[in-house]
């Protein structure tokens, strides 16, 4: 019995000196490889000297060539009529938009009632829940104006639109968002729902 205890000891230490060497060994690499990395020359220096000369180099032909150019009064003039015609239509086609009123955290809910909202999703899959959101999302970037709700109803996650006091308001606001998303289309439904009032 002694004498395999000797022989496990005399094999354990073996075991623990190879180890030891091969740490020593893979620290020594180690060591060997930061060594020669400290060596490396790093040419950053030039480089940025050359970029820093291109971009004076960029900035003096910039000068000299708007120097050297000539204003035509006529173009000025014909380019501020054309702007100014930019103007108008960008006006009328403000006055055409919805409101858009940006949620901000000073908004709080000061009480809720019975109205409507719009619902534009229900999937009961597995990835009903990222699908909703992903939704909400497209929706939100260009209707930043309607609050999003997602919630789950046992089997089903839903995404339901806006916070309207009245069935037209939602009508309108259906066809809105319909016309944006036509592939939503279909799914769309005004639903009689708890709606929140909002106010700063």
């Amino acid at each position: 019995m002694t004498l395999y205890r000797q022989i496990r000891t005399i094999v354990l230490a073996v075991i623990l000196i190879t180890v030891l060497d091969a740490s020593a060994q893979a620290k020594a690499d180690i060591t060997a490889r930061i060594n020669r990395k400290a060596n490396v020359t790093v040419k950053a220096p030039a480089a940025l000297a050359a970029r820093n000369n291109s971009e004076l180099n960029r900035d003096n032909t910039a000068k000299r060539s708007s120097k050297n150019d000539e204003v035509d009064a006529t173009n000025l003039d014909d380019t501020k009529d054309k702007d100014k015609d930019k103007d108008k239509k960008e006006d009328k086609r403000e006055e055409n938009r919805p409101p858009k009123r940006n949620h901000t955290t000073q908004q709080s809910i000061q009480a809720r009632s019975v109205g409507y909202r719009i619902q534009a999703f229900s999937d009961n899959t597995a990835s009903a829940k990222a699908l909703a959101q992903q939704r909400a999302r497209n929706i939100a970037m260009k209707f930043p104006q309607y609050r999003s709700y997602i919630s789950y109803n046992a089997p089903s996650w839903r995404l339901r639109i806006g916070d309207f006091k009245s069935q037209d308001d939602a009508q309108k606001a259906l066809q809105r968002v319909r016309a944006a998303f036509p592939a939503y289309g279909r799914e769309m439904i005004i639903v009689r729902d708890r709606i929140n009032v909002w106010g700063n």
